[in-house]
Formats: C-alpha cells, structure tokens, sequence
C-alpha cells in the first residue's frame, strides 16, 4: 500500500503497519495469519479517516480542535470494518481482538514519533 493520502503530518502508514505488525504475537492469530497486513493496514485507513471527521485533524493533517476518543475510535473502526466484511462472521471476536491490541501499538507507534502532542 502506498502512502498516498497525506493525513497526519509525519505520519508514515507503511511505517506504522510495519511497526505495529512487528510487535504482534502472530500466534495469537493464527486465524488471520494471511490477513494481518491488510487488516492492520484497513485499521489505519478506518483511524485516521475517523480522526478526520471528528476533528482531531484538520484538512492540512494538523492538529483539530477535538481530542482523540479510544473509545469512540474502537467503535468506529470495527464498525467500519464489520460493514466492509459482512461476509466474515466467524472471525468477528479476533477481528476485535486484533483491534484492541492494534490500539495500543498505533499510540506506542505515534509516540515513538512524536505525533502524540502533535
């Protein structure tokens, strides 16, 4: 996938998927094995678009107005993704489950480059 949408400044999405597939327990999701860089690349798209229209980015990828919501983020995503993959029932709760840990490693992945305060 290339980086062709410019929606945070500094933000490398390649680099990201990299980094956050590096540090996933492959075995935990043995299910999705042959999926996991495009999930986790969907995610990103899913997170950012969702910074996006609630405002915690603005149109030039600089910091909004509004504060990122984790919570409101999981939920957009998966919803995001469950609407994109009506066709994958059985793999819903690691779906989820890859979300959650997905989470956790984007921040660890905007803090390593100081995109958290940005």
């Amino acid at each position: 996938m290339k980086n062709q949408r410019p929606l945070m400044r500094g933000y490398q999405e390649d680099e990201a998927r990299d980094f956050i597939l590096s540090r996933l327990d492959p075995k935990a999701y043995r299910s999705l094995r042959d999926q996991l860089s495009q999930l986790i690349a969907e995610f990103i798209i899913y997170d950012l678009h969702f910074m996006r229209v609630t405002g915690v980015l603005d149109e030039n990828g600089e910091q909004g107005d509004n504060e990122y919501d984790d919570d409101e983020a999981f939920e957009f995503i998966y919803d995001a993704w469950l609407s994109d993959h009506p066709d994958q029932d059985d793999e819903e709760m690691t779906v989820a489950a890859l979300l959650n840990e997905y989470m956790d490693l984007q921040y660890a992945f905007l803090q390593a480059h100081g995109l958290t305060d940005m």
